[in-house]
């Protein structure tokens, strides 16, 4: 006979081991122990505590297997905590899950010593033109120890001279992040070198507080703009463990230290 899946929390398998610690003899049946924690535990619970008696187990190695159980169980509920689904488009259809927009203003307003943005179009709105001067106001004032851009110029992609680096720099002070302090802005050196068919940096991400106890991370198919934020249809998945997040940004300065992403020269 095929047992049911084993889906019960941590807390409720911590709750019958305890339980089950407080037996000197084994029970010729597990029924009124069972229910005694509630609707659904006997059926997932009973068919393996009588396969383990048959073979002789006792109420504390039961208890055991179940801790064990329990601890495994409450690792996959802090990996499931670690994330969630966010959502962009026309309301009231991402009602039920996180907004993007609302997602990055948060993480942005939130960061404490460090902010990394990957985009490929960036957005020149006022409401993405104001994200970032708040930044850097904040770099100027320290309460922002360092942001990271990582972008695609689509609006003069077709449009650069001899000089892409050049001209791509000039026009980011200018129409990008006209305020001082400068962010450290990058863009794929397949884009300063010559054309290579549209294949440029693509990835969307927002990475805060990399290396840091509360560091958390948005992956997305939504570029830094408002259209992107709050109309197209965009999903992405928001990362809380901060063991995950230094891996996104460590790709990232990976990328940059082999020499796959230029630095603009922004004084």
């Amino acid at each position: 006979m095929t047992r049911p899946p084993l889906s019960l929390p941590s807390r409720t398998l911590l709750a019958v081991a305890q339980g089950l610690r407080q037996l000197h003899t084994t029970p010729s049946s597990w029924a009124d122990l069972l229910e005694s924690y509630g609707a659904g535990v006997k059926p997932q619970l009973e068919p393996l505590l009588v396969a383990l008696t048959r073979d002789g187990a006792h109420p504390r190695l039961l208890a055991t297997v179940l801790e064990q159980l329990a601890a495994s169980r409450e690792e996959l509920e802090r990996e499931r905590e670690n994330w969630s689904f966010v959502w962009s488009g026309p309301k009231p259809l991402h009602n039920n899950v996180s907004d993007t927009w609302a997602t990055i203003t948060r993480l942005i307003e939130e960061a404490e010593h460090s902010l990394l943005i990957a985009t490929y179009n960036i957005g020149l709105s006022r409401d993405c033109r104001d994200l970032f001067h708040a930044l850097a106001q904040r770099l100027s004032t320290g309460s922002l120890e360092e942001v990271q851009l990582f972008f695609h110029p689509k609006q003069i992609e077709h449009k650069l001279g001899l000089e892409p680096l050049a001209q791509i720099s000039e026009w980011f002070e200018r129409q990008i992040w006209p305020w001082e302090p400068k962010p450290k802005a990058y863009v794929d050196r397949r884009l300063v070198e010559g054309p290579q068919d549209g294949c440029y940096q693509h990835a969307k991400a927002v990475i805060v507080d990399a290396g840091h106890p509360k560091a958390k991370a948005l992956i997305t198919s939504a570029n830094f703009s408002e259209t992107a934020q709050r109309h197209n249809y965009e999903a992405g998945c928001l990362i809380t463990a901060p063991w995950q997040v230094d891996r996104v940004a460590e790709q990232f300065r990976s990328l940059v230290s082999q020499g796959y992403f230029i630095q603009l020269d922004t004084g």
